[in-house]
């Protein structure tokens, strides 16, 4: 049986080789598929390698619009020949891979990681129907699409096995130890890098052996220093090892928020993504974490960053970090059940 998985970015990635290696438990399936290095070493075919094409935004698509109609073409031929295709997370590419391929008379499609529409595009609902199957990541999406007669099955959050894992610390000295995470799209990464820096500034004035570790994931101009570790990666034993860290709004704030460290969400986009999204985006909160939580546990600062004020707002967390960790103990038991990829892999194939 030939197996199509689709993954546009570094998280999907991630999340579909974990996918994959489910399948391979129930099976001998040949793999294809659009993906990077998570997929390729879980021994999938990759026939369009996504590298630096992952974006976020209005602004950034548009520029991208060449890489995206080449790689569709060539994942939509790929796609054609499959029996089971599984499209992960990458909605606007996706949403239209899926409607296509539908027409086409493919049936046996699903996917897993969502569109939120949830925040915003309702109008989304509807290709959402279409699909054979639909598996969620995040506990309060199954009743949010009930609501619209939509069944979607939730398993639980692959990284709620984080909590059994057994996580290393890098070896640095300091007090106290900032991990800076500005996620894994190019375009955030470069975005925010700069941010961040600034608000590094800041707080070395008022800690003096403040040591910093950055995770970096592309080619960026930055060296490191004294009080500045660089490293590729490793998100997960950066945050084990930090005292509180600054990230981005996605995966790292709820990786932050199972290890319990407390954390603040710092994000900007481009100025016309920011202003369509504040007309058309209804949800309070950015953070996974807050969203799940359904509160503000972790801080959010979005779009016009001022580094003075986040500076007050870590020596605040800093001098009081139970504040927030003692919140975040109600995730776990919302994450779901253990191993949920081994039971949406059986959930796919048994609905075949």
């Amino acid at each position: 049986m030939r197996i199509f998985i689709s993954a546009g970015e570094v998280s999907g990635d991630i999340r579909a080789s974990e996918l994959v290696n489910s399948l391979k438990k129930y099976g001998n399936f040949s793999f294809f598929g659009m993906g990077s290095n998570y997929l390729k070493r879980e021994g999938v075919n990759v026939i369009y390698d996504f590298k630096e094409d992952s974006i976020v935004g209005v602004q950034e698509a548009l520029l991208r619009l060449r890489n995206v109609f080449e790689s569709y073409k060539i994942v939509y031929r790929e796609a054609l020949k499959s029996d089971i295709i599984i499209l992960v997370d990458y909605p606007g590419f996706h949403l239209k891979l899926a409607n296509d391929l539908i027409k086409a008379g493919k049936k046996s499609i699903f996917y897993y990681i969502l569109p939120q529409v949830w925040a915003w595009g309702l109008f989304r609902l509807e290709t959402l129907r279409k699909f054979k199957g639909l598996y969620s990541i995040l506990p309060f999406e199954k009743k949010f699409f009930e609501k619209y007669g939509i069944n979607v099955k939730f398993f639980g959050h692959p990284l709620k096995k984080l909590l059994n894992e057994k996580i290393s610390k890098i070896q640095i000295e300091g007090k106290p130890i900032i991990g800076l995470l500005p996620g894994s799209r190019k375009d955030e990464i470069r975005r925010l890098i700069p941010r961040f820096l600034k608000i590094k500034k800041e707080i070395e004035k008022i800690y003096k052996d403040a040591k910093f570790i950055l995770s970096l994931l592309i080619d960026y101009p930055i060296s490191e220093n004294d009080n500045l570790k660089i490293i590729r990666g490793k998100s997960i034993e950066i945050i084990n090892t930090s005292d509180i860290l600054i990230v981005a709004s996605g995966t790292a704030s709820l990786e932050s928020a199972i290890l319990k460290k407390p954390a603040i969400v710092v994000y900007s986009t481009s100025e016309l993504t920011w202003i369509l999204g504040r007309l058309i985006v209804k949800v309070p909160f950015i953070s996974l974490v807050n969203l799940i939580l359904n509160e503000m546990v972790y801080p959010e600062y979005i779009q016009h960053i001022k580094p003075k004020e986040i500076t007050k707002k870590v020596i605040e967390i800093l001098e009081n970090p139970q504040k927030i960790t003692n919140k975040l103990y109600r995730i776990d038991e919302l994450l779901g059940e253990d191993n949920p990829t081994d039971k949406i892999a059986l959930d796919i194939l048994n609905s075949i």
